[in-house]
């Protein structure tokens, strides 16, 4: 594989990446899938990640949600690995939007690029590696995860797996160091993405030990090396703030919830799909799916051919490779009696993992392997002469197929308001709540993204954990204000309380603003505007 081959996959990726992630793809910085609540924790994350960077990298964990609580970016994907792709835009724009949109757009081409190099380091020919990046960038299964940071860049799960590849096939350290670098940078980008590199690796191991390639551990930590293992540090340095987290909030996961919708593994919102599902089933099923799980017609077939047999020599055991990989993230994937989650959600590294119907993402690399596999047996048997036009052929089909632009885009941008300017230009430290609070976790990432005005510590937050402190705290603020709540808020040392008047209904402000007059002695109005008023909360 040369250099030019490298940058034309890479371009390829990128136009294909421009055309299906349209309207995105050309209003970054204005644009979003949907504002909900991950939306706002993950725009949050990466401008959090891009501000700690430059200010205390050393306590990038001690994130300014969940006041009194530190080690809070630890309740949820840190994100680092992709903050050093976006800081860069976060500093010279302060766009967050673009700085997402930024990283789930470049993760498309990666995923799509890491799937190419995949499929050449396992001999395919270049025109099935194209397949093998299409399907794993673009599939619904995992392209529709584009607004969730947390499980968009899974690109460096199959440059690792080319790495061992080539390692296990020549015997060069250097490969074997090149697969911890791309662990790493796994690990930084997603946890999820590091459990599932975690999984995949193993099924690798295992297959080669079946095989009866030697482990010769004693060797591979001569490979390894002092380079290696400090390539690993980065990653292993991520493991205190969550065990400590663990440790502290008493995080264990359940089974609660944890099956995905039987519709998910049909459900798909490419054009393509969408028009078939309308003819075949009379009850809407992507309304009732909780995942986007269908990888597609064309790779069905793909992988089908694949699998069948129509393979001879080294594919065959690539064939037994992926497909066993495919098969193992199904069964942690899949729900009912099928699934092995229930059996082993309580180990370490998997106790990670809250929905376990994630792991198709992981499958998606199989699909991918063996699709491309499939293809370029097809192309074998339609002979020299129309071997490219078979390739052009699953490629225009795939492209069609997961089709879905314009993508369902709403505006979204993450601008100060006059309130949260006042606050920036106040001294500082300070610590901030704000109201109204309702039963929805949507108050709470709102306030977060206000706090990237001027990054002092506010009570608000939102992640896969909430302390019990907060669980009570939030219950006492939806009577703000009233004796238990500002006694509560001036005991945790609350400086500022904003109160937005236009997220209230005018009924309900009256009575809120009538309340508020009640307590002079505690809350002092400190700025007024239309949309809200910040007081100063007095202690007793």
């Amino acid at each position: 594989m040369t250099r030019k081959e490298v940058a034309f996959a890479a371009a390829f990726y990128a136009a294909l990446t421009m055309i299906l992630a349209y309207p995105v793809s050309v209003h970054p910085g204005s644009t979003s899938l949907g504002t909900d609540v991950d939306v706002h924790l993950y725009t949050w994350t990466l401008a959090w990640d891009a501000h700690a960077l430059i200010t205390r990298p050393w306590a990038i964990f001690d994130a300014n949600i969940f006041f009194p609580y530190d080690n809070t970016l630890a309740y949820s994907e840190n994100l680092i690995g992709s903050a050093f792709l976006s800081a860069p835009l976060m500093w010279v724009t302060g766009n967050a939007v673009l700085a997402m949109n930024a990283v789930a757009l470049l993760s498309v081409v990666l995923c799509g690029l890491g799937a190419y190099v995949l499929a050449r380091r396992i001999g395919l020919t270049v025109g099935a590696a194209l397949v093998c990046g299409i399907v794993f960038a673009f599939s619904p299964a995992r392209f529709f995860r584009f607004a969730q940071l947390h499980l968009t860049p899974m690109q460096w799960i199959p440059f690792t797996l080319a790495a061992l590849h080539v390692y296990f096939e020549r015997g060069r350290a250097r490969d074997l160091r090149l697969a911890l670098a791309f662990c790493t940078l796994q690990a930084l980008a997603s946890l999820h993405g590091a459990v599932f590199l975690i999984v995949g690796v193993v099924v690798f191991l295992v297959h080669r030990a079946l095989l009866g390639t030697p482990m010769a551990v004693a060797r591979r930590l001569r490979d390894m090396g002092v380079t290696g293992a400090l390539l690993l540090v980065p990653a292993l340095l991520l493991i205190p703030p969550y065990l400590r987290a663990q440790r502290d909030m008493g995080l264990t996961r359940s089974l609660e919830n944890w099956m995905p919708s039987p519709e998910s593994f049909l459900a798909s919102v490419t054009h393509a799909h969408s028009w078939v599902l309308s003819r075949l089933f009379a009850a809407p099923i992507n309304e009732r799916a909780t995942a986007f799980l269908f990888p597609g017609y064309v790779p069905i077939v793909l992988v089908a051919v694949a699998v069948i047999g129509l393979v001879s020599g080294v594919q065959r055991r690539n064939v037994a490779l992926y497909g066993a990989i495919t098969v193992v993230a199904l069964l942690f994937a899949a729900g009912g009696l099928v699934s092995i989650w229930p059996y082993v959600y309580f180990l370490p590294v998997l106790n990670f993992i809250r929905v376990p119907s994630r792991f198709f993402l992981l499958a998606m690399v199989g699909i991918a392997v063996l699709a491309a596999i499939g293809c370029e047996r097809l192309a074998a048997l339609a002979g020299p002469r129309r071997r490219v036009a078979v390739v052009a052929a699953m490629c225009t089909l795939l492209v069609a197929e997961f089709a879905a632009m314009p993508l369902a885009v709403i505006p979204y941008e993450v601008s100060p308001a006059p309130v949260d300017r006042w606050l920036a230009a106040q001294r500082k430290p300070f610590t901030v709540a704000e109201m109204p609070v309702g039963a929805t976790e949507r108050y709470h990432t709102i306030y977060m993204l206000h706090s990237m005005a001027h990054w002092q510590k506010t009570i608000h937050g939102y992640s896969g954990l909430r302390p019990e402190v907060h669980e009570r705290l939030y219950t006492q603020l939806r009577d703000f204000p009233d004796e238990a709540s500002l006694r509560s808020l001036s005991d945790l040392g609350v400086t500022y309380v904003v109160v937005h008047s236009d997220m209230y209904d005018p009924a309900e402000w009256a009575v809120v603003e009538s309340k508020i007059a009640l307590y002079p002695w505690q809350l002092g109005l400190e700025y007024s505007e239309d949309a809200g008023r910040v007081y100063r909360l007095f202690r007793d």
